[in-house]
C-alpha cells in the first residue's frame, strides 16, 4: 500500500503544473521577443549614431600627387599628412611634402628631398570655453542615447503594464468559468431532487421542463465565459511566444483573490516617482541638450579667432615655421541673439513640462490611492451583501425541499449569489489593476 501511495506522489511531481505568477512573465520578455525588443530597439539606432558623431575626431590620412607637363611648364607635388581633430577644436597635422618645378596652384618651393611639417591650428575662444561644434555634436549624440535608454524604459514600464493587465484579466476570466460551472452543478444537483419529487408525486411534472430550461441556460453562460477566457489567454499568449497546447500542458493560474498590498504614503511615493519615471529622465535629457547648445551659443558672441602655427624641417635648407592668424568679427551678432533667445524660451519651456508633469503625476497617484481605498470599502459591503444573498438562497432552497417552494424564485436566488460573487471577482481584478498603476506611476516593474 505504501508503495503505491509513494507512486502516485512520484507521478504527481513528475507532471505537476508550475504555477504562473507575475514575476515569471518577466523571464519571456527578453531580447528574442517580438514587443520587447520594439520597445527598446530605438536605444541601438542612437548608439550607432553616437558612434558616427565620434567619427568626426577620427585621425584621417590625407595624400595629393600632381604632375603637370605643360607646354611651357612643368613641375610634380606630393604630399601626405596624418590629420588629427580633437574634441575642442584644436586640429594636428604631421606629415611630408615634396615640390620639383612650378606649381600650378600654391607658390611651394622644398629642397630636392623634400621636407616635414607639421602644425597645430587653435581656434582661441573654443579652447578657452572648451567647446567645439564636433564636441556639441557628440555630447548631444550621448545624450540622446540616454534619452533612447530612458524611452526604451518608458516603454518596456507600459509593457509590463499591459501584459500583466491581461494576466490577471486571464484570473478573472478563470475564475468567472468557475462560478458559472458552480451554478450548473446547482442546477444539476435540484434536477435530481425534482426528479425524485415528481415520481412520489410531490410536486408537478412542469417543473421538469423548468430546470431543463435553466441547465441550458447556464450551460450556454458557461460556453460564452469559456470563450471569453480563450480569447485572453490567446492575447496573453502573444507576448510571451509560447504555444496553447504548451501553456496547458505546462502551467496553472492561480485563482484571483483579495490582494494583501499596502500603500506608502503619497509623499513618499512621489519622491520615488519623480527619481524612477524614465518620462521625466527624457525631460531632463532635453534640458541638458539646450544648457549645451547654449554653451556652444555662447562662444558665438565673440570674435572667431583662428591660430595656426606650422613648423617644418628640410634636410637641406634647415627649419622653418610660419604662423597665420584668422579673425572674424560679428558685428550685429544677431545669430548669436536670437539663438540665445530661442534656447532661453525652449529651456524655460521644458522646466515648466517637467513641473507640469510631476504635479499631474501627484494627482495621479493620489486618484489612484483614492480608488483603492474606495474599492476596498466596496469589498467590505459586498462581503456583507453575499452573506445575505445566500442566507436568501438558503430559504429559498429549504421551501424547496419541503415542497412549498417553486424552482424559478430559487433560480433567481441562486443568481443573485452569483452575480454578488462576480461583482466581488471584479472588484478583486480591479484592486489588482489599480496597483499595477501605483507601480507604474511610480516607474516600478510591478512586483
Amino acid at each position: 500500500m505504501k508503495f503505491v501511495i509513494y507512486f502516485f506522489f512520484l507521478l504527481n511531481v513528475v507532471y505537476a503544473k508550475e504555477l504562473l505568477l507575475p514575476k515569471h512573465i518577466y523571464q519571456y520578455l527578453n531580447q528574442g521577443n517580438p514587443f520587447y525588443y520594439q520597445a527598446i530597439g530605438e536605444q541601438y539606432v542612437a548608439k550607432g549614431r553616437e558612434y558616427f558623431y565620434e567619427g568626426a575626431l577620427d585621425t584621417q590620412l590625407n595624400a595629393k600627387y600632381d604632375n603637370k607637363n605643360y607646354p611651357t611648364t612643368t613641375g610634380t607635388y606630393e604630399e601626405i599628412a596624418l590629420v588629427k581633430p580633437l574634441a575642442n577644436g584644436i586640429a594636428l597635422s604631421m606629415g611630408y611634402r615634396k615640390a620639383k618645378g612650378t606649381q600650378e596652384y600654391n607658390n611651394i618651393k622644398t629642397g630636392k628631398d623634400g621636407e616635414y611639417i607639421s602644425s597645430i591650428k587653435i581656434p582661441l575662444f573654443s579652447v578657452l570655453y572648451d567647446i567645439s561644434k564636433n564636441k556639441v555634436d557628440i555630447q548631444t549624440a550621448q545624450i540622446s542615447t540616454r534619452q533612447a535608454a530612458h524611452k526604451s524604459d518608458l516603454n518596456l514600464l507600459k509593457l509590463y503594464f499591459n501584459v500583466s493587465k491581461i494576466y490577471y484579466q486571464l484570473l478573472l476570466q478563470k475564475a468567472l468559468v468557475r462560478t458559472q460551472k458552480e451554478l450548473l452543478a446547482k442546477a444539476k444537483k435540484r434536477r435530481t431532487f425534482i426528479n425524485k419529487q415528481i415520481k412520489v408525486g410531490n410536486i408537478p411534472a412542469v417543473m421538469n421542463i423548468e430546470i431543463e430550461q435553466i441547465i441550458i441556460h447556464r450551460e450556454q453562460q458557461i460556453l460564452y465565459e469559456k470563450n471569453n477566457y480563450e480569447i485572453v489567454k490567446n492575447i496573453f499568449l502573444q507576448y510571451l511566444g509560447i504555444p496553447a497546447a504548451t501553456f496547458s500542458k505546462r502551467f496553472t493560474i492561480p485563482r484571483l483573490k483579495m490582494t494583501t498590498k499596502s500603500l506608502r504614503k503619497v509623499e513618499e511615493s512621489l519622491s520615488i516617482a519623480i527619481a524612477n519615471r524614465p518620462d521625466l529622465k527624457m525631460l531632463d535629457s532635453e534640458i541638458e541638450q539646450l544648457v549645451l547648445k547654449k554653451s556652444y551659443n555662447d562662444v558665438a558672441q565673440y570674435p572667431k579667432f583662428d591660430m595656426k602655427f606650422s613648423a617644418l624641417y628640410d634636410p637641406l635648407n634647415q627649419e622653418g615655421y610660419k604662423v597665420s592668424f584668422n579673425v572674424s568679427v560679428p558685428l550685429e551678432r544677431r545669430q548669436y541673439r536670437g539663438m540665445d533667445e530661442v534656447l532661453q524660451k525652449q529651456n524655460l519651456m521644458k522646466q515648466s513640462e517637467k513641473l507640469k508633469a510631476i504635479r499631474e503625476l501627484e494627482t495621479s497617484i493620489k486618484n489612484i490611492y483614492q480608488k483603492i481605498k474606495t474599492k476596498k470599502k466596496a469589498l467590505i459591503f459586498s462581503k456583507k451583501e453575499l452573506r445575505f444573498v445566500r442566507k436568501l438562497e438558503s430559504v429559498e432552497m429549504k421551501k424547496m425541499r419541503e415542497g412549498v417552494g417553486n424552482v424559478m424564485f430559487l433560480n433567481q436566488r441562486e443568481i443573485a449569489v452569483i452575480k454578488v460573487e462576480q461583482k466581488r471577482l471584479k472588484d478583486y481584478y480591479d484592486l489588482e489593476i489599480y496597483f499595477l498603476e501605483v507601480d507604474y506611476l511610480l516607474g516600478k516593474f510591478a512586483s
